[in-house]
């Protein structure tokens, strides 16, 4: 997908340029913030973040707001490789760290976690999607960001009735991303994420 790789050309150049950083970084604040009341995250969870990019700003802001510890996954090496300087320059590694996985992999277990955070940019999303809610154990907290209805065909989807009476969080002052979801894994939630 092309929104993938114009989105980690826009983190390299916000990784080198201050100015541009600090703007990104403002970008997901409220997002964040939102995504922040909608799983009621506090700093006894523990979150992962599927699709850090190069420059991981939500998971920096969970960080940052609640004081959550923070694991960012993503399968692109040279992502990690990058948004683990970023995070050496934050002071952040004590707190965040950054791992080469693929969501989709049975090789990394997601039971640890209580909230688990889906990027915009995963693909392909129900593939991953499945694979994690399959993975965590009942309880744990799914945020499945969703794109404005403008940009919808430049990125994956979750069938909808899959997230219908999920609780919503719409984001207003995001340009790209509408939405997130809140999906809780449930003792009966494989068979419904798998339908």
């Amino acid at each position: 997908m092309w929104i993938c790789s114009f989105t980690q050309k826009v983190e390299d150049w916000a990784m080198n340029a201050e100015l541009l950083f600090k703007l990104s970084k403002e970008y997901y604040q409220d997002v964040v913030k939102n995504e922040v009341v909608l799983a009621n995250i506090t700093s006894e969870d523990n979150i992962l973040c599927i699709g850090g990019g190069i420059c991981p700003f939500s998971a920096i802001l969970f960080h940052q707001v609640t004081g959550v510890k923070v694991t960012v996954i993503d399968n692109c090496s040279c992502c990690v490789e990058k948004a683990q300087d970023v995070i050496n320059r934050l002071g952040l590694n004590a707190d965040i760290r950054v791992i080469c996985q693929d969501g989709g992999s049975a090789a990394f277990s997601f039971k640890e976690y209580t909230v688990v955070h889906f990027a915009l940019q995963i693909n392909p999303l129900k593939a991953v999607f499945s694979h994690v809610e399959s993975q965590v154990t009942p309880g744990t907290k799914l945020l499945i960001r969703r794109p404005r209805k403008y940009l919808s065909k430049l990125y994956n989807h979750l069938p909808s009735p899959l997230l219908q009476g999920c609780p919503i969080t719409t984001h207003k002052n995001a340009r790209n991303i509408g939405s997130t979801f809140l999906y809780i894994k449930q003792e009966y939630a494989y068979s419904r994420a798998a339908s």
